[in-house]
């Protein structure tokens, strides 16, 4: 009961989109208001423990920034889990798809009525999709119509080619047209289109390469060589006084100092950079293979984390090769 009082209290319109995203993801809507506020709760939770360590590490007024900051951070990554297990499970059902639909055409041929011939291909092999069709069939057996019942689908099933494809399997029951060739026909027109998409994903590889390189391996490297350089240069600027060079007569018309940027500055600059590299490089990859940015937030975690330990990794190394020949 807390958890749907807490939930009360966010925005209509965040809660109603982020309502449908969890029956996306395939949860029972009379649940959706509970995970809602279990998830507001802990967003919360993350908050608090982000301002109580900010404030014990002396940031002062900025505490409360990093709380709300946390809080909000943590509630929207939440909120993308959920989306990328609504596309998840659409993607599932796209990939059997195609079988369904032409088993579905087999039982029509076969003299069966367009629901009986449904209910009859929910086969386990499906497995989300068996799940929906089910759902389809009880609909039917209670008396709803059927065209009605397949368009309930769309409402828990986050897929373009599911929506479209239902579209014209009621479009051609109202038409009165001949459903078995249809839905041979669709079947065969999603199999080119994924045949399509794979293609399309193999071309782009080396793009992919290519960005995953920059951005996991090449940014770490560069950084943890400027870094060291950085502190080497200083050191030898502040053990030799940085003296001036002058001209004739002892008048000084050439000033040269050393870097002004301090390595700890720089190692900050570093790896918010590096951060960032990796998350955008993320989604361009994931829009480049999938079409779609947000595909590529899964590999966020992986890609961030192989190019922070390719940073110290790299930075551990050089200061081992070179640091017995140069004291820093």
């Amino acid at each position: 009961m807390i958890y749907e009082r807490i939930a009360y209290f966010l925005p209509k319109k965040y809660k109603g989109g982020l309502k449908q995203t969890l029956v996306y993801a395939g949860f029972e809507k009379k649940e959706t208001e509970k995970i809602i506020g279990f998830a507001a709760l802990f967003s919360l939770s993350i908050g608090l423990v982000a301002f109580f360590l900010a404030t014990l590490m002396s940031f002062g007024a900025l505490a409360i920034g990093i709380g709300m900051l946390s809080a909000a951070a943590s509630l929207a990554l939440i909120h993308l889990a959920f989306i990328m297990i609504a596309d998840s499970r659409g993607r599932e059902i796209e990939n059997v798809l195609p079988d369904c639909l032409q088993l579905i055409s087999s039982n029509i041929r076969a003299g069966m009525t367009v629901d009986k011939a449904v209910w009859l291909s929910a086969r386990k092999e499906f497995g989300i999709l068996e799940e929906e069709i089910r759902k389809v069939g009880a609909k039917t057996f209670g008396g709803k119509p059927i065209k009605f019942a397949l368009q309930d689908m769309t409402t828990s099933i986050k897929s373009t080619i599911l929506e479209r494809t239902i579209k014209l399997i009621v479009e051609g029951m109202e038409s009165g047209g001949e459903l078995a060739k249809l839905m041979d026909e669709t079947a065969t027109n999603i199999r080119t289109q994924q045949t399509l998409r794979k293609e399309i994903y193999g071309s782009v590889m080396m793009y992919t390469l290519f960005i995953g390189f920059a951005a996991v391996l090449g940014a770490p490297l560069l950084f943890a060589i400027s870094i060291y350089f950085i502190e080497i240069t200083s050191n030898l600027w502040a053990l030799q006084g940085a003296p001036a060079t002058g001209g004739a007569g002892g008048m000084s018309f050439l000033k040269v100092s050393g870097p002004q940027i301090p390595a700890g500055d720089l190692l900050i600059f570093s790896l918010i950079t590096i951060a960032i590299t990796t998350f955008f490089g993320s989604l361009i990859i994931g829009l480049i293979q999938y079409g779609q940015e947000k595909r590529g937030l899964k590999y966020v975690p992986l890609f961030m984390g192989a190019a922070f330990a390719i940073f110290f990794a790299a930075n551990f190394l050089i200061r081992m090769l070179f640091g017995g020949m140069i004291k820093i």
